[in-house]
């Protein structure tokens, strides 16, 4: 078990920690940004000489600068090219596509941890060997139930981790936040592992239930000798204790070894968390750094909003993990910041290039919302509304009865409200927000990379070498980093 800290001054460990405090100095100036309310007078803080510019700027154009396109011509403030160009050096490059991409720890001098890297990270590894050809003719039948952007994600990351167990003889997985457990049929099913679905919500471990039989019964039809073990199910919650910890292991491996027939010593697993939410990204690498039993690591984080930034009494802190961050003075990030950072950049540019901003226009309706309720009462200032779907165009008064369906009637806007000479004011100002959003949007992947390159950085201080790495489409999958451990034969054991 690795417990000493300690700092790697291999190149990438060293550039994150760089990297990182580069940020924090770019965020001492323009944090603000990030930090800002929608709903506050935010046009006004801007410097001048970027008013002069911006409020004759199409949200189009807009869109086409902040993508980088060199085809505009306009004259810019020097204060903002600058700022285009340090966020696009700082942040980590989320290029799914690009394999210079990738941040490795150089820790390790294990040769066979680097081939296996080589073939996770590179695509250069055959099909796995445990992939059931007959099953590759039948792929639709693992389509059914299944998003369009979750079908990307679960064939990239099932693909990595079916890599990772074969190379690492680690045939068990355990799939944590496995929800209604696509990816946990994907790995079962397709690729011969043994999976343990972990889901705090019964109801949903129910429902994956459900659909592990569904298929099975589909598969039957066309290949009615082919072995599968379906995947297994626990409704628990992953705590942070030694003492809850080892209960967790010994439930693990008790049902790898009763439903799977395997030996204690073929029950070393894999931890696989596709988007765990807020805190449970922190409590998974935790739990790998703290137990022998957990080969390697693979998780996709989100919502960042929902980290605990402070310990409490019932919950450890979320972020930051690192002693070198938690060694900053300030590291702390708002709310507001974290909730920027799980937005895709690309994907808002698209929309402010093509005039496909409709949903983008709702934070002008959000603003002036706001002051009808700041009206009414004082305490209403910042009070969670009905988050409303822009999938049609919508009017302010539609948007209003959405967003306060759930209020008390006295409290939701009326006629007068809608006539309000200052409310068709902040109305007819919405270019001015939807850029100003577009500011912030530019900003956030520093967010981003800093809880990146914090846990990255986390594993490293650990003596447990981290590779990070885009391995989904940005625009279908707005979070797409892997972060990435395998430990070495001999710490596993």
């Amino acid at each position: 078990m690795a417990t000493l800290v300690e700092t790697c001054v291999c190149e990438a460990c060293s550039e994150a920690r760089v990297t990182i405090q580069q940020i924090f100095d770019v965020l001492d100036i323009y944090g603000w940004l990030l930090d800002s309310y929608v709903v506050e007078q935010l046009w006004e803080k801007l410097p001048n000489s970027w008013k002069l510019i911006l409020q004759g700027v199409s949200p189009e154009e807009f869109g086409t600068w902040l993508g980088g396109d060199i085809s505009c011509t306009r004259v810019w403030p020097l204060s903002l090219l600058a700022l285009r160009q340090v966020t696009w050096n700082l942040q980590i490059n989320r290029d799914h596509r690009n394999h210079e991409s990738t941040l490795r720890c150089g820790k390790v001098k294990n040769d066979a941890y680097h081939n296996l890297e080589n073939l996770i990270l590179e695509g250069k590894g055959e099909e796995s060997q445990n992939l059931h050809d007959a099953l590759k003719k039948h792929n639709n039948l693992f389509l059914k139930h299944v998003k369009i952007k979750k079908r990307h994600e679960i064939q990239e990351i099932a693909k990595i981790c079916a890599d990772c167990a074969r190379e690492s003889n680690a045939k068990c997985i355990v799939d944590v936040g496995a929800g209604m457990g696509h990816l946990a049929r994907s790995l079962a099913f397709k690729y011969g592992l043994y999976v343990t679905c972990i889901e705090q919500n019964a109801s949903l471990s129910q429902q994956a239930r459900k659909w592990d039989r569904e298929l099975l019964t589909s598969i039957s039809k066309h290949l009615p000798d082919l072995p599968i073990k379906l995947p297994q199910h626990v409704s628990v919650k992953l705590e942070n204790t030694d003492l809850e910890q080892t209960e967790t292991v010994e439930n693990i491996q008790r049902i790898f070894s009763e439903n799977f027939n395997l030996s204690k010593t073929q029950t070393g697993f894999s931890i696989v968390g596709l988007h765990p939410c807020g805190d449970l990204a922190a409590t998974l690498l935790r739990f790998y750094i703290s137990r022998h039993e957990a080969r390697f690591i693979c998780i996709v984080g989100c919502c960042y909003m929902k980290l605990t930034l402070k310990d409490t009494a019932d919950v450890l802190h979320g972020y930051p993990l690192s002693k070198y961050l938690s060694s900053f003075e300030n590291h702390k990030l708002s709310y507001t910041a974290l909730e920027a950072a799980c937005h895709a950049m690309e994907s808002h540019c698209d929309k402010l290039r093509t005039g496909n901003y409709e949903d983008l226009i709702v934070h002008a309706y959000r603003a002036a919302l706001e002051t009808i309720l700041i009206r009414r009462s004082k305490r209403l200032r910042h009070i969670q509304v009905r988050n409303v779907k822009v999938v049609k165009p919508l009017t302010f008064q539609q948007y209003c009865a959405a967003a306060t369906a759930d209020f008390e009637s006295y409290l939701q806007p009326n006629d007068l409200d809608f006539e309000n000479s200052q409310i068709k004011y902040f109305l007819s100002q919405w270019r001015q927000i939807v850029i100003f959003g577009a500011l912030r949007t530019m900003l956030a992947p520093l967010v981003e990379t800093v809880i990146l390159l914090d846990r990255f950085l986390f594993l490293s201080e650990n003596n447990l070498p981290p590779t990070l790495k885009p391995i989904f489409d940005a625009r279908l999958s707005p979070r797409n980093f892997l972060l990435l451990s395998v430990k070495n034969c001999e710490s596993s054991s």
